[in-house]
């Protein structure tokens, strides 16, 4: 069977190599071309920041969508041509997240360990959150502060967990129907990014969020019998 994971040394002294580099706007999304789009990005910013100042004010169940609208002097109908509903203008990032990961992974090398491929698309998840540090850190104290919205969350990591098994499975030649692996190592890597970014909100926001995303995931790369981890052993018995 193919090995699992790459050797130990190996694993560890290439963690200053893990990041991808993405040409984006200050808000995160893709460089858009022409006049048009622009402005509609630039509506969608600032609908975005005006729903989080007002979240963050009067707490998220007392704001409305006309509240965010008209702080933005557009109308709601406006509003509802760029989120579908009010807790989207916080959990639309995340939603986009998918469609980075499924690129994020498809990019790396074949002959890359499925753990390897998983532990960079992580890290530029963490590198996202990064770039908009600020608004990043202000929606995930509204998130946990929340719960009909970390109801929402848990249901958009259970997607992004589904993308990194697919990911491995693919990686290994098995099937998630048959094989624990995939679906344990999607699990355990949003696992790592969740309790990164809870300790990087009890931080108050000064630690850096992307080195402690991979510092969770080198933990649990050396959890239990690291040995039996980095030569694949430990996959291999559970496989049988």
């Amino acid at each position: 069977m193919t090995q699992f994971l790459l050797g130990e040394e190996d694993f560890y002294s290439s963690r200053q190599s893990v990041g991808v580099t993405v040409e984006r706007q200050e808000d995160g999304s893709a460089r858009p071309d022409g006049l048009r789009e622009r402005k509609k990005q630039r509506t969608r910013a600032q609908l975005q920041r005006a729903a989080i100042d007002l979240f963050t004010e009067r707490g998220y169940d007392a704001v409305t969508v006309d509240d965010i609208a008209a702080a933005v002097e557009v109308s709601a109908r406006t509003f509802f041509r760029h989120f579908g509903s009010k807790d989207d203008v916080l959990m639309s990032f995340e939603r986009e997240q998918l469609a980075t990961l499924r690129t994020l992974l498809a990019e790396r090398p074949a002959d890359e360990s499925p753990l390897m491929a998983v532990r960079h698309a992580v890290v530029a998840l963490a590198q996202a959150y990064a770039d908009r540090q600020d608004e990043t850190f202000l929606r995930l104290q509204l998130m946990a502060a929340t719960p009909s919205l970390l109801g929402r969350a848990m249901e958009i990591q259970q997607q992004w967990e589904l993308v990194l098994a697919e990911a491995v499975a693919d990686r290994l030649g098995v099937s998630l129907a048959d094989d624990l692996r995939p679906a344990l190592v999607g699990a355990c890597a949003v696992a790592a990014l969740r309790v990164a970014t809870q300790a990087w909100l009890a931080s108050g926001g000064k630690e850096d969020v992307t080195t402690m995303a991979d510092n969770a995931l080198l933990l649990i790369a050396g959890g239990g019998d690291a040995t039996r981890w980095a030569t694949g052993e430990g996959m291999r018995s559970a496989s049988t």
